[in-house]
């Protein structure tokens, strides 16, 4: 059906957003019949033939214009999916309802982030910023994004989970990682503004995986959080000398040098705010334990060399640098 109609430049002619909601379509296409090709034990050879060369033909359009992971990504999943409107869906019934809910909980969250993000960068960026108030912004959004987390938590069914889960785990064909809230952008970019320069000192495996699974993540931001870090703007996106050890962690990227202007009022908001992002990276640490790890379900989102516990808790700082 693919192969008879030009789609391809249909496709190449949408404009956004539209193009966006196409992409996630055939994506979605192409994920469902390589994990339904899984189910049924196909070899790879078949499992190529299930897809189809047309099919494959338009995902490789797709993420050309648009550049991205070439399997289903956290971006399709949640943030171009209409899922207000006409959601993408895989399960029927109850468990589609439950599917749809996970999906918007995420894009709550995200929402959420963008509003602290926007704070913190108004906070280091803008001539007269008032720090008191992107901070107390900051610290109101997050606080938010922990009250969503905590229905997910609470409500969610593990039945239902399972049900619409197993159609989001990793390529089974291919050597890829599956759609996870890992690769949110979002979070990166509000922890490296908010505590980028103590991470690097505690955790530096957080920007080393952030470097060497790019292109998991939405690109727009996490390129944009690449320009912060880069000393040479020319180099963005590739592992800067920082991280090796040949250069000073670049402190321009977060709000440290504004921090070092402002008095004790000041401190304690932007150590409300840390306190925040540390309860959002805990209860994400503890949903993820209870309805994936706890019941034997993939980590779709953590490599087999990694550790599920090291992943889960890379933006958690120590108890002497949240103050």
């Amino acid at each position: 059906m693919i192969a008879e109609t030009d789609y391809k430049a249909q496709l190449l002619n949408l404009p956004q957003p539209e193009f966006g909601v196409a992409k996630t379509d055939i994506q979605y296409l192409v994920n469902c019949a390589y994990q339904m090709s899984a189910f049924a034990g196909l070899h790879p050879v078949d499992a190529e033939l299930t897809v189809g060369g047309a099919l494959r033909q338009l995902a490789r359009v797709s993420c050309q214009r648009q550049p991205s992971i070439d399997v289903l990504s956290y971006e399709d999943m949640i943030l171009t999916n209409p899922l207000q409107s006409d959601p993408r869906v895989y399960c029927l019934g109850s468990a589609g309802v439950e599917e749809r809910d996970f999906c918007l909980g995420h894009l709550l969250i995200e929402s959420e982030l963008q509003s602290a993000m926007d704070a913190l960068l108004e906070m280091r960026d803008a001539v007269g910023a008032d720090a008191r108030q992107c901070l107390a912004v900051c610290v109101e959004r997050l606080e938010a994004a922990v009250c969503v987390l905590a229905r997910f938590n609470e409500r969610m069914s593990p039945d239902l989970f399972g049900q619409f889960r197993v159609f989001y785990g990793k390529n089974p064909y291919k050597d890829r990682l599956g759609p996870s809230g890992r690769f949110s952008a979002r979070i990166v970019a509000v922890s490296v503004l908010l505590i980028g320069e103590e991470l690097f000192h505690q955790k530096p495996q957080f920007y080393m995986d952030i470097y060497r699974l790019s292109e998991y993540y939405p690109q727009g931001c996490i390129q944009e959080v690449f320009r912060w870090l880069s000393p040479d703007k020319g180099s963005a996106g590739l592992q800067p000398s920082w991280l090796e050890g040949k250069a000073d962690f670049p402190k321009f990227a977060t709000i440290s040098p504004v921090m070092e202007r402002h008095g004790s009022e000041i401190r304690k908001l932007r150590a409300s705010c840390v306190c925040a992002l540390d309860r959002f990276t805990r209860m994400h640490r503890g949903t993820a334990l209870k309805y994936t790890v706890e019941p034997g379900r993939p980590v779709v989102g953590v490599e087999a060399s990694e550790s599920v516990e090291a992943v889960l808790s890379q933006r958690l700082l120590t108890a002497a640098h949240q103050r």
